[in-house]
C-alpha cells in the first residue's frame, strides 16, 4: 500500500510552493535541513517529535526556513526572543526587522515585550533596547 500524502507548504522566495510529501519524505527533509521549521496547524513541531505527530488531523502543513540572527551590512541589534513551542520554548536571537517579519508571517501570534502585548503593526515603532524579556507566543483562541 502507498504512503499517504499530505499538501505541504514551503517557504521560497515567492512566497510559498506547495508540494505532496508523505510523513517520510517531511521527515527527511526536515532531518536533513537543520535551518527548517515545521509548523502543524500553527505549531511549530521540533523534527524528533515528526514521527509521532498525527499528520492526518492536521489542516496545514508549513516548512519554513528558521529565522537566521546576525550581524548585517546595518549592524541591527539582535535580541533573545523566546518562541513558544511544543517542548515549552525555543530561544533565538532575531533583529528587530525579523521580529517582526515573524509576527506578521504567524498571523494570530501575540507579541510580549516586558510582558506587555504589542500589536503586530506597532512593534515597528516599538524600542526594544531596553528590553528585558520578548516572547512570541500563539494566540489563544476560545470557543473551539
Amino acid at each position: 500500500m502507498d504512503e499517504k500524502t499530505y499538501t505541504v507548504e514551503i517557504a521560497d522566495a515567492t512566497g510559498h510552493s506547495v508540494v505532496e510529501m508523505t510523513k517520510t519524505d517531511l521527515i527527511d527533509q526536515a532531518s536533513k535541513s537543520q535551518g527548517n521549521w515545521i509548523f502543524v496547524d500553527n505549531r511549530m513541531v521540533a523534527t524528533d517529535q515528526l514521527e509521532n505527530t498525527d499528520f492526518d488531523a492536521a489542516q496545514h502543513i508549513r516548512v519554513v526556513p528558521a529565522l537566521q540572527a546576525g550581524k548585517d551590512s546595518t549592524d541591527e541589534p539582535t535580541y533573545t526572543v523566546e518562541i513558544a513551542d511544543p517542548t515549552g520554548h525555543s530561544v533565538v536571537q532575531m533583529t528587530k526587522s525579523e521580529i517582526v517579519d515573524q509576527a506578521k508571517q504567524q498571523a494570530g501570534s501575540w507579541v510580549f515585550v516586558d510582558s506587555c502585548m504589542v500589536a503586530t503593526d506597532a512593534l515597528a515603532d516599538t524600542d526594544l533596547s531596553t528590553a528585558q524579556h520578548i516572547r512570541m507566543v500563539p494566540a489563544l483562541l476560545a470557543g473551539q
